[in-house]
């Protein structure tokens, strides 16, 4: 199908990114928003996602409508979260796509080219693009039971921590890290309890960024930051197994401190992306011929 309009989405759990490209022209409109991760609440997603889709149309002069949309959003793994969001999406755009946020990463992070991708933000998921032509995920499996090496899970790990230092010292936190948590959480029992009931994996990976201003001073946060190492190391070695010699690259908010971390072992190929999650979507909205619920990577 034919359009002059395409638009690309990056959906996460902290944020949303969207990008219209106007394709006679190569003129392009930017816009960010809200958290657009399915698991959030598909309704709240779709309407996050049509409100920078309308205010990028104004921009550019066009109707939604016209537009040709592949959105990669987390959470999109679940059929059940897809078939609903491509409910809500209907009659708004000329085509809409959705896939996971990791296979846009991965299409973005080498331009379409053979890749290991390990994102690592708010969530955690790995994506891998073979020299066939073949993809395959590793992960995603959401906060629950996975996200090994992601935003939410250092931030549970941290909070755990947290618990047992209050329980060990009378309700006081003891470690550098400790003082700093509390604080966020609240400073009582009940505060703290009433924040853990209403936390979300969004909530969780806010706090990482205590973690990481600790991590060379505090004992107990350089431990939390050791255990997230693992778990990267971990995710990397399963997507690797079948091809050693593919190139890896790192994305999301975690990305920079754990790439500084492991450039010392050589063995891995990491490389610097060379694009993003964003630019993966446009990329594949580009090629994209025909409506598609791409539901490859339910698990």
């Amino acid at each position: 199908m034919q359009t002059d309009y395409i638009l690309g989405i990056d959906g996460g759990g902290s944020k949303t990114l969207a990008r219209l490209e106007h394709l006679p022209s190569g003129q392009s409109w930017e816009a960010r928003g809200e958290a657009s991760s399915l698991s959030l609440g598909v309704p709240q997603s779709v309407a996050r996602i049509l409100s920078l889709a309308e205010q990028l149309a104004e921009q550019a002069g066009c109707r939604t409508q016209d537009i040709r949309a592949l959105a990669g959003l987390a959470g999109a793994g679940n059929p059940r979260f897809c078939t609903d969001a491509m409910a809500g999406f209907s009659g708004h755009f000329q085509q809409m796509t959705l896939c996971s946020d990791a296979r846009t990463s991965a299409y973005g992070a080498n331009l379409g080219e053979p890749v290991v991708v390990v994102a690592l933000g708010t969530g955690s998921v790995a994506m891998v693009l073979d020299s066939r032509g073949g993809e395959r995920q590793i992960g995603g499996w959401g906060l629950l039971v996975g996200d090994q090496g992601s935003g939410a899970r250092l931030g549970v790990n941290a909070v755990s921590g947290l618990l047992w230092e209050l329980d060990l010292h009378q309700g006081q936190a003891h470690s550098e890290l400790g003082k700093i948590l509390k604080p966020q959480l609240g400073q009582d029992k009940a505060a703290i309890l009433q924040w853990l009931a209403s936390a979300t994996p969004t909530h969780y990976a806010a706090l990482v960024p205590s973690v990481l201003s600790l991590k060379d001073q505090c004992p107990v946060a350089a431990e939390l930051f050791a255990a997230h190492l693992q778990e990267v190391l971990r995710l990397i070695d399963a997507s690797r197994q079948h091809d050693q010699d593919l190139p890896l690259v790192l994305t999301g908010g975690l990305a920079e401190p754990t790439m500084a971390a492991l450039t010392a072992d050589s063995n891995l190929n990491l490389i610097r992306a060379r694009g993003t999650a964003l630019d993966g979507a446009c990329l594949l909205a580009r090629i994209s011929d025909d409506v598609t619920l791409n539901n490859e990577e339910a698990k």
